[in-house]
């Protein structure tokens, strides 16, 4: 009965590791903050030409729907 005991606090103590050493991998992960759906920026500009990016509704930045491109002078202020 003693040698169960045992073996299942070790158990224990070996998954509180783990689980320890799980947590800061996972804050990590959540500190990249998503985009706020609807805003736009500039990004990859080649000359004049530059690409715009939106955010979508999930929270990730994709291509912009209407100007997917813009002309430098024009182009949203914000970098990507």
């Amino acid at each position: 009965m003693k040698t169960i005991a045992k073996i299942l606090l070790v158990g224990a103590v070996a998954m509180t590791a783990f689980a320890i050493t799980a947590v800061p991998s996972q804050a990590k992960k959540a500190a990249a903050a998503p985009c706020v759906p609807g805003l736009v920026c500039t990004a990859k500009c080649k000359g004049d030409s530059c690409k715009v990016m939106a955010c979508n509704y999930e929270g990730k930045w994709t291509a912009a729907l209407f100007t997917p491109t813009c002309i430098s002078p024009v182009c949203p202020l914000a970098k990507c």
